[in-house]
């Protein structure tokens, strides 16, 4: 079994390869107050291609662990602290899916802080507390590891998870196909 950055490494390779093959880069939208370690370029039309670079320093959860008092799922970490990088369009079995990526360490502060919302309301609902890392073209389904096993699946918000899509972490970044954006 492969760790958590192995396999984002491996992912972001796919994803860079199936850009490359199509003969373009990954693009997202340019943030001008951002200087993202991840952008490649110049911008063009709002957008700027990156391609994704190690985090260092990475990014740290334990503010986040202190706060809510109790522990971030590793997976969960790792997916967010190993690379900065877009958004990742995959496609798991039939479902489309955009993976939350980190850009900066302010988008990191960003996304820490819809974390704990995002816990916050679980805990307010006594519903088993999972962490989103990403959507779906559904609205309101999100993608989410559950804190306490790990299991990758489907919540509608507010709701419970709904569909287990594997049972770890490793397991479903190893099944997803990158989609190439090929613009409007």
């Amino acid at each position: 079994m492969q760790s958590i950055y192995q396999a984002m490494q491996t992912l972001h390779q796919r994803y860079q390869q199936a850009y490359e093959a199509a003969g373009t880069l990954p693009r997202t939208e340019y943030l001008s107050n951002w200087d993202a370690p991840c952008y490649r370029g110049k911008p063009k039309s709002g957008e700027i291609a990156w391609q994704a670079v190690e985090q260092t320093p990475a990014l740290d959860f334990s503010g986040v662990e202190k706060g809510l008092e109790m522990p971030i799922q590793a997976s969960v970490q790792g997916f967010f602290n190993s690379f900065y990088a877009g958004d990742l369009m995959v496609r798991f079995r039939d479902q489309f899916l955009v993976l939350l990526q980190v850009m900066h360490p302010e988008d990191g502060e960003r996304l820490q802080q819809n974390l704990i919302g995002h816990v916050l309301m679980k805990q307010r609902l006594r519903q088993p507390i999972t962490l989103f890392i990403g959507l779906t073209d559904e609205d309101d389904l999100l993608l989410t590891v559950n804190n306490e096993t790990g299991a990758v699946g489907l919540e509608y918000v507010g709701k419970e998870q709904h569909a287990i899509l594997a049972g770890d972490m490793e397991m479903f970044l190893e099944r997803l196909e990158p989609i190439v954006d090929q613009g409007e």
